[in-house]
């Protein structure tokens, strides 16, 4: 389990949010082992430093994969300017993507499932079979541009990921709202636990987490 989301389940205990982000983050994990062993098979490599998928959507993302990014902006980041932003009006572009560090994503170790999966997962087709398609903004360069999957091989698709992170919750919401929202609701549990600004959960004003490099794909 990635250390930053262990730390998390770690404070919030045998609480009931701990125990969702405790299932959510095997999830994760087993997402991460998944696809890059996907990824690798069939030569699929995202540019370094790209993110230009973030520049163009804010994706709909489940309320316990938000409560994931707030405990992580929360308890692990303390970032009030990032707090502060999810918390502004959208201007089309997710608030938790940051043009000036080299990896975009503020809260790459807790980052939603459909961050994991775009351009690295195959989609689930009508008749049952899977297709992936390249990304439109990878260029062509660094993966193939299809792959067809029949319904008769085993194969892990967006869908059969999605369908496992809402046997958790099924709330669904825009990223930002749904952030901002789960922000508020953290807060007060890390607060009625004591873990908000506490030696616990580490100093009341501490150095913000740098955000991890992706792993190289």
């Amino acid at each position: 389990m990635n250390s930053d989301r262990e730390k998390i389940i770690g404070l919030l205990g045998d609480t009931s949010l701990g125990k969702s982000l405790s299932e959510l983050s095997e999830i994760y994990d087993r997402i991460e082992e998944e696809t890059e062993e996907f990824c690798s098979t069939f030569n699929i490599h995202c540019k370094s430093g790209c993110g230009t998928c973030c520049e163009h959507f804010i994706p709909d993302i489940t309320s316990v994969e938000a409560k994931m990014v707030a405990s992580y902006i929360l308890l692990i980041k303390r970032d009030i300017a990032l707090i502060d932003k999810v918390n502004k009006p959208s201007d089309g572009i997710c608030p938790l993507y940051n043009k000036d560090n080299p990896y975009h994503c503020q809260v790459y170790a807790a980052r939603p499932l459909i961050c994991r999966l775009f351009a690295q997962c195959p989609s689930r087709m009508k008749d049952g079979s899977a297709s992936f398609r390249r990304c439109k903004f990878e260029g062509g360069s660094r993966m193939p541009e299809k792959l067809d999957f029949p319904s008769s091989e085993t194969v892990k698709t967006m869908d059969d990921y999605g369908i496992q992170v809402r046997s958790i919750d099924n709330t669904v919401e825009d990223l930002d709202k749904a952030v901002s929202k789960a922000i508020s609701e953290v807060a007060l549990l890390a607060s009625l636990l004591g873990i908000l600004g506490s030696s616990s959960g580490g100093d009341s004003n501490p150095t913000p987490t740098p955000t991890p490099a992706p792993k190289a794909s």
